[in-house]
């Protein structure tokens, strides 16, 4: 494939205006569709029976994708060599079982130095990091998980990572209250999945008394919004409780999956979320037409770093609006928006069968 990554990595992340950023983006995701229907057999046929070609594409809505969905049911890999294969899961809540990627080395990597890139508008270079995890995390299936990935993705791109809770998920933060008394006015980093800080964490250290002082931390989480949301809890009622117990105010939601790891969208000050200059998103409704902005739809979300599997282009499960194109309050040029929920049991009539 001609894809120059190297170029794509000059770029700041959220630099570029949405109408430039539109005819970019759609040359090299091009290229991209066109490398997984030479390779992937499944896309090929899905591409085949239900779009039209590329070179008849004149904007991303034309691109075929692939209904997120499909990765349950299916071992959907993009195969040129016989290198290696490491397959990561999800995290499995949905009842229709887990999602499986197939990761060789260059997409890891591109995913990884994605990741570095994107959190770099909103972490100093070099941050002290502590994990919301055990450091089991990292050692057997679980580190092929989508917890794991995400926890893999940090880790290699900060110094002296510590975990904030032991290998029997209790609390232990005897390693930040010491960070945070010797060095006061430092900025680091706190990481974790979204229901693991609430459940595994924030309520520990309200059982146990608890609170740590005002710091200079930046809390980054993402993933499991869909069990505090059963339980009715909301984003600023959230935000709140991680001031009052972890004296944390710098606060940054990201939206992301298993199938796009790297991808991920981060949310602003403003409480939007923002595609980077790796990726975009799209808002479909029922009829799978585009939505305008302002209309609530299904979410649809492209990337330019999956090489080794067809997660290139997802149709997901989210339901989610765009609020506007350059405009973010934040600073932040393209689109920013929001995810609203789940449609369960989405399929997409016509997409089911991938079979070559």
């Amino acid at each position: 494939m001609n894809l120059d990554y190297s170029d794509l990595f000059k770029n700041t992340p959220f630099s570029m205006a949405q109408k430039k950023k539109e005819i970019w983006f759609l040359e090299r995701m091009k290229i991209l569709c066109d490398h997984h229907y030479k390779y992937c057999l499944q896309y090929r046929s899905l591409t085949e029976k239900v779009f039209q070609p590329f070179d008849k594409c004149d904007s991303l809505l034309d691109l075929s994708f692939v209904p997120a969905y499909l990765f349950k049911k299916n071992n959907l890999k993009t195969v040129i060599t016989d290198s290696e294969l490491k397959v990561f899961t999800s995290s499995g809540t949905s009842t229709n079982g887990k999602s499986k990627i197939f990761l060789d080395r260059k997409t890891a990597l591109l995913q990884s130095r994605a990741l570095e890139k994107i959190f770099s508008d909103v972490i100093p270079k070099g941050s002290k990091i502590f994990f919301i995890e055990s450091p089991n995390i990292l050692k057997g299936g679980t580190a092929f998980s989508a917890r794991g990935a995400a926890v893999k993705g940090f880790y290699q791109f900060t110094r002296d990572p510590e975990f904030l809770l032991d290998i029997n998920e209790e609390v232990n933060c005897d390693g930040l209250l010491k960070f945070i008394e010797d060095n006061p006015n430092e900025r680091f980093v706190v990481f974790g999945f979204t229901s693991v800080i609430w459940d595994l964490f924030i309520n520990k250290l309200l059982n146990k008394n608890i609170k740590i002082s005002n710091n200079k931390g930046i809390l980054i989480h993402g993933g499991g919004w869909k069990k505090l949301k059963d339980k009715e809890i909301t984003r600023s009622a959230y935000n709140e409780l991680v001031k009052k117990t972890m004296g944390i105010k710098n606060i940054h939601n990201y939206y992301g999956m298993i199938e796009q790891t790297g991808s991920i969208f981060l949310e602003c000050e403003e409480g939007f979320f923002h595609p980077s200059i790796f990726s975009e998103v799209i808002i479909r409704n029922k009829n799978l037409d585009s939505c305008e902005v302002g209309e609530q739809g299904i979410i649809q979300v492209l990337s330019l770093l999956p090489i080794s599997y067809p997660g290139h282009n997802l149709l997901t499960e989210d339901l989610g609006t765009i609020h506007g194109l350059d405009g973010c309050a934040c600073g932040r040029r393209g689109k920013y928006f929001l995810v609203e929920g789940r449609v369960e049991g989405t399929e997409l009539r016509g997409c089911s069968d991938v079979g070559p």
